[in-house]
């Protein structure tokens, strides 16, 4: 199955914010362990990220993670996110920007993931909704993307 998979860095790869490394302000820093994680996550499919760090920053994460290909971003506003009542505020433009890329051809892909500690019933309800398969995986913010989440999406790539 050729997946993509939304990933949020926040609350799932927990980074370590470094002043001074990069030079477009402070670094996110993944633990080897991490790292490693996201590498296996990237030979499962196309990532896409799903958060509101900005590019400077997700961009320099990208460079230390020597990833085989450039990840996707999924725009974020801000202000509609924080002003979002609903239970997974992400939710409408992470459907907004999947509806671009279906519209302009470039849906290259038969299966999605969405990995993110903030998915509510409202995301759960939108996954059994669509054509495709969706795998939704919620990882404990304190404790983040673990080797077993990474599994689940392996063996949904099988299938």
């Amino acid at each position: 199955m050729k997946l993509l998979i939304l990933l949020d860095v926040d609350g799932v790869l927990n980074p370590v914010v470094r002043p001074g490394i990069d030079d477009d302000g402070p670094a996110l820093v993944l633990s080897e362990n991490r790292s490693e994680l996201v590498r296996r996550l990237a030979r499962c499919g196309r990532i896409a990220w799903v958060s509101t760090w900005p590019v400077a920053q997700t961009a320099g994460l990208e460079a230390r993670l020597r990833l085989h290909t450039e990840p996707l971003r999924v725009p974020l506003p801000r202000p509609a996110l924080d002003a979002s009542d609903a239970a997974t505020p992400k939710l409408r433009p992470v459907t907004r920007w999947l509806a671009r890329i279906d519209d302009a051809g470039d849906a290259d892909r038969n299966g999605l993931v969405w990995i993110d500690d903030v998915l509510g019933p409202d995301a759960q309800a939108w996954a059994a909704e669509q054509a495709e398969p969706v795998l939704l995986i919620k990882p404990l913010a304190a404790i983040g993307l673990t080797a077993e989440n990474v599994e689940s999406v392996e063996r949904f790539g099988r299938t």
